[in-house]
Formats: structure tokens, sequence, C-alpha cells
């Protein structure tokens, strides 16, 4: 019996590494360059799996970076393998202070979280006044078939595909500034013709990682047209 979350399962590891994403780290790169992070300020990563973007933070830019992600399974794996500060917990309930981090990840994250517009709230409490949010995720770019996606049971972010401009508005309206919107789908489709190089077709990917019969989450899905963006907004300064 196969893993219906494909973020735990190890088979995805072989075709994205430990960033379990698209295009690695480099949005992320990407995203620290263009919020200006430096040295020593404080960013966590929600739904950061086994830390592998924490590790990153704290070994190449020197961030004090910590992770939050609900799967024991992943946090364990971080912390017996990096020793990073790593804990148990959702996005929607975050456990730490007001005004505690100086940005907030959620790198492919926010579509597999029970409620997004709970946990951008969230995230808003725990940023510094100017602080960045920072999503990378996927979105339809036919969203007039999200809901028919939605029905199926694969649990994956690709599951949960966004209408981009409800997002927008929604992060909108919990008082954020929208300063970067970005469309990489290129990095999507690249991992997708890895995935087909390495297992034959998406097909037996999805029955490997996810489920013995995906034809119905498959139709959907390419009917959805799946797309990937990197998005920055800045929290309005006190």
């Amino acid at each position: 019996m196969t893993n219906n979350a494909v973020y735990e399962n190890d088979s995805i590891i072989c075709v994205t590494g430990e960033t379990l994403r698209p295009g690695g780290f480099l949005l992320t790169e990407r995203a620290i360059l263009a919020c200006g992070l430096e040295k020593n300020q404080r960013v966590l990563d929600v739904g950061c799996g086994m830390g592998a973007t924490v590790k990153f933070l704290r070994d190449d830019f020197q961030i004090e970076a910590f992770g939050i992600d609900p799967s024991e399974k992943l946090i364990k794996l971080g912390k017996d393998k990096y020793g990073l500060p790593l804990d148990i917990g959702k996005g929607e309930i975050l456990p730490y202070e007001d005004s505690s981090f100086d940005a907030v990840f959620t790198e492919c994250t926010l579509s597999l979280m029970d409620s997004y517009e709970r946990a951008i709230r969230e995230i808003y409490r725990v940023l510094k006044p100017g602080g960045f949010f920072i999503a990378a995720d996927v979105y339809a770019r036919n969203p007039e078939y999200i809901d028919e996606l939605k029905k199926t049971e694969v649990k994956s972010c690709l599951r949960n595909l966004f209408d981009l401009g409800t997002l927008l508005n929604k992060i909108d309206d919990k008082g954020f500034e929208i300063s970067v919107l970005e469309d990489w789908t290129s990095l999507l489709k690249k991992l997708m013709v890895e995935i087909i190089f390495e297992y034959g077709s998406m097909a037996e990917f999805w029955k490997v990682t996810t489920c013995g019969n995906c034809e119905d989450f498959k139709d959907k899905l390419t009917l959805c047209k799946p797309g990937y963006f990197l998005l920055i907004g800045e929290k309005e300064g006190e």
C-alpha cells in the first residue's frame, strides 16, 4: 500500500532531492536577494520537511533559520541527520510570538495546508513590521477546473492548485503589499520531464508515490494546466 502523501514518499527524493519542490534552491536564493535578507536575521520555513531550506539558509547565508512541519517522519529525519532547529506543527497554528521573524517561507507548502487563509494570518502575526512573506507554489492556468481536481484523493500540492487571482486578493486582504510576482512554470515542466525520465511516465510516478489508479487525478490535473509562481509580500510597517 502506497503513502498518499507524496512529500513523505521516499521515491520523490530521487527526483527532487531533499527540497521536495521544483527548482531546488533557485527560488529560495532569488527571494533572499530580492528581500535583502542578511546574516543573523530570523527566518521561518513553514512546511520545512527535512529542513533542506533551513540548512541552506544557515550554511550559505548565516541566517538564523528555523523550520516547522506537521510530518513527524520528516522532522525526525532532519533532526537526526543535521541537528537542525525544527518543530512539529502546522502553519495554521504557529507556536511563536508576535513579530518574531524577518521573513517566512512557504515553498510548495501553502497549497498543502488545511486552511491557507488561516496560515497567511498566522504568518502575518509572527512577522516583524516590514517583514517578508515568501511563497513559491502551484496554480491553475485554467482555474475553472479546480473544484473538480479537489475531489480527488491524491495528497499532493498539485491537488490544491491555487486560483492565483483569489490568492492574491486573500494575501492583500491580510495586510501584505505584494512586491514580487513571477511565473516559474518552466521549473515545474522541467521537474515533470525529470520524473518521466526516471519513471517512464507521470502515470507510473503517481502509481508508485500515491495511488494504484490515478487516471481521474491525472485527467483533471491536465485540464487545470498547472503552473508555478514566486510571490513576495511585505508586511505593512507600524
